[in-house]
């Protein structure tokens, strides 16, 4: 082979991909963690609030007139979001080394 000449590997493609349908699953699962991770939240502010575990400034419990623990829910919601998307990916980090093709490399043969 010449220094000027081009050189090209035949890529085989994949027979089998990822199914379309994870792809909605997956939207399922970021929408049942948010609605779970804002009820998780509900449920520990109104617990703080007769229990007092922890002190909670009066500029975060203040909220709007219909939500007055707006913003403590929503607060706690973001950490009990990313306890739950961290708990995913987790998960699928395992079920994925358990599942995952052996060599990656047989698919440029």
């Amino acid at each position: 082979m010449g220094r000027y000449q081009q050189y090209q590997r035949d890529v085989k493609d994949a027979e089998e991909g990822v199914h379309p349908i994870w792809r909605g699953i997956g939207f399922l699962l970021m929408g049942l963690i948010a609605i779970m991770s804002y009820a998780g939240a509900n449920l520990l502010v109104e617990a703080n609030k007769t229990k007092n575990w922890v002190k909670v400034p009066y500029e975060i419990r203040g909220g709007v007139s219909w939500a007055p623990d707006l913003y403590a829910e929503l607060i706690v919601m973001l950490f009990l979001a990313m306890i739950g998307f961290g708990i995913m990916t987790i998960t699928y980090s395992i079920i994925y080394k358990i599942t995952r093709p052996r060599d990656l490399f047989d698919l440029l043969k």
